[in-house]
């Protein structure tokens, strides 16, 4: 069987710079690659990608917000709050422990300075076999 693995994925964004500063912030580092204010991603390591694409040069209709929801993992998810907070962003719901999981799923969920939903989680992967 060949393989098959996640190597971007990207969000449509309306500022390229706004963005950027924001995930710049968000991921502790500096963008990768930028090609003016039409694409700019950041390596994630081990291959995988996280893009911005600026949403007027897709030829297809596009929904800024919840068309997808990138999950990232921090090893501090409180003080990944805190400084999301600053943006002014809109909290979709604060750091909890949700109820429905079978082991502890320690998150929040917010918007990105461009409307799109992410989240930030913390924890064990272990269980997932």
């Amino acid at each position: 069987m060949k393989t098959v693995k996640l190597d971007h994925i990207y969000v449509s964004v309306t500022d390229m710079d706004r963005a950027i500063a924001f995930y710049e912030e968000l991921f502790g580092m500096k963008i990768t690659h930028r090609e003016k204010n039409q694409w700019a991603d950041f390596d994630l390591g081990k291959g995988c990608y996280f893009g911005l694409i600026d949403y007027k040069i897709i030829n297809e209709k596009r929904t800024i917000g919840n068309n997808s929801i990138p999950t990232f993992w921090a090893d501090d998810v409180d003080a990944v709050y805190e400084k999301i907070k600053k943006y002014g962003v809109k909290i979709t719901f604060p750091p909890l422990d949700l109820a429905f999981t079978t082991y502890k799923y320690y998150c929040f969920e917010c918007e990105d300075t461009e409307g799109n939903l992410i989240e930030i989680t913390n924890y064990e992967r272990d269980h997932v076999k």
